[in-house]
């Protein structure tokens, strides 16, 4: 049921040329904050590139990748970029099949979102988060998580507040092959 539930869920890129373009250029960009030193700016490129290569199905990349560049996202613990960063490393853990280490990296990423006041880093946490709950046939709480990412989209009107609903349909669904009579 989890690897169904991974599947059935799971974000495909719809355009994958596109993809794989933006991957290139993201490694570009991080390699240039690296050369130069820019702690912050390894922090946003390699939390856009995680988060690309595991839309891209490379999460064990990704994972890898992310691992490498911990000590600068703890060097900016309460910046709006380390959110993302936590984000992207936990969907990576998550779809490498280490839902346990994941669950605290989403929980970072939402201490921080939460403190910052980061409300579309907040609905996207909650949004991943609820994904990962699901595979683990945690319906109460990633109905609960995605419900919750959902208000906050509709609140600021951001545009992928769709994605939101669509989970929680495929939640429904996946629940209701889950019940055993």
């Amino acid at each position: 049921m989890p690897q169904i539930a991974a599947e059935f869920m799971r974000f495909s890129a719809p355009d994958p040329g596109a993809l794989e373009r933006s991957i290139s250029e993201t490694r570009a960009k991080l390699a240039i904050a690296v050369q130069a030193g820019q702690s912050l700016a390894i922090v946003d490129a390699a939390a856009d590139l995680g988060s690309m290569l595991t839309t891209a199905r490379m999460e064990v990349e990704a994972a890898q990748l992310l691992e490498e560049f911990l000590p600068h996202a703890e060097a900016h613990a309460m910046q709006e970029a380390a959110g993302w960063f936590w984000n992207a490393y936990a969907t990576a853990l998550q779809y490498c099949g280490r839902r346990e280490q994941a669950e605290a990296h989403f929980a970072k990423a939402i201490e921080i979102a939460t403190v910052g006041d980061w409300r579309r880093l907040e609905a996207l946490v909650l949004h991943h988060w609820g994904r990962s709950l699901a595979e683990q046939t945690r319906f109460v709480d990633a109905e609960a998580r995605i419900s919750k990412a959902l208000a906050i989209r509709v609140e600021l009107n951001i545009p992928n507040q769709e994605s939101s609903r669509r989970a929680l349909v495929e939640l429904s669904a996946l629940r209701e092959a889950n019940v055993h009579p």
